[in-house]
């Protein structure tokens, strides 16, 4: 589920419940990750649905624009609140959001040094090997809300991590 408008309508039903997004546009770049930004109340949200990839674990996104022909990453300036990403399994539905002081402080949105324009997410579902990837996975789980048809959202843990509190 890579559409953006699509992937949006089912985070809407089934996590956001009561949060309704505001200014929404989709992002002709990286539609291949649907692509969007919106508002939650006060909170900016860069969005994005990451892919599964065949021969590693986890889940690949990308996050770039073009400036001059060229393929760049965002820089922590012009970048919004938090970057959202969703994950999808056909059985399990995840979303991370991430701060954009947590993205600056990995090196993932630019400031002094060059950013990166994308990177690999672990959901709780998946079991990495590689010690990087552990790694990883460690510093992204606290940003990551596990949803569902049959799972309880906590709406209080979902405001704090979209900085609505």
């Amino acid at each position: 589920m890579t559409d953006f408008r699509q992937s949006l309508a089912v985070v809407q039903k089934e996590l956001y419940q009561t949060l309704t997004p505001d200014k929404v546009s989709s992002e002709s770049q990286n539609q291949e990750y649907g692509a969007g930004q919106f508002w939650l109340e006060t909170t900016s949200v860069r969005y994005r649905v990451a892919k599964i990839t065949p021969k590693k674990t986890g889940q690949f996104v990308a996050f770039w624009y073009k400036h001059q022909g060229k393929n760049t990453p965002y820089s922590a300036t012009d970048s919004p609140d938090v970057l959202v990403v969703n994950t999808f399994t056909s059985e399990r539905f995840g979303q991370f959001v991430f701060p954009k002081e947590e993205l600056i402080r990995r090196g993932i949105l630019s400031q002094e040094k060059p950013g990166k324009m994308a990177m690999r997410v672990y959901p709780v579902w998946d079991q990495p090997t590689s010690s990087q990837a552990l790694a990883t996975q460690k510093w992204q789980r606290p940003y990551f809300i596990e949803f569902g048809p049959d799972l309880f959202v906590d709406q209080k843990r979902l405001r704090q991590l979209y900085q609505l509190d």
